[in-house]
């Protein structure tokens, strides 16, 4: 159980800024903001990587022969 007379501070330990009291994250807002945008910026590059391997896969598979234009 955490001491309510206990300092604690952002677990990034490049950041280390004290935590007020009663919060509720073991990271500081700024940080969780950080990892949030680099879940979803690295999200964004593995979805555009499966759908250009998806793309390219049934292009091999088809042989080409898919024509849209008819």
């Amino acid at each position: 159980m955490i001491n309510e007379s206990e300092i604690r501070v952002c677990k990034n330990k490049k950041c280390q800024k004290v935590l007020p009291d009663g919060y509720k994250y073991n990271y500081c807002e700024a940080c969780r903001n950080k990892q949030a945008n680099t879940v979803k910026s690295t999200g964004k590059k593995v979805l555009a990587v499966a759908v250009t391997v998806a793309s390219v896969t049934v292009t091999v598979l088809t042989a080409g022969k898919i024509n849209l234009k008819k």
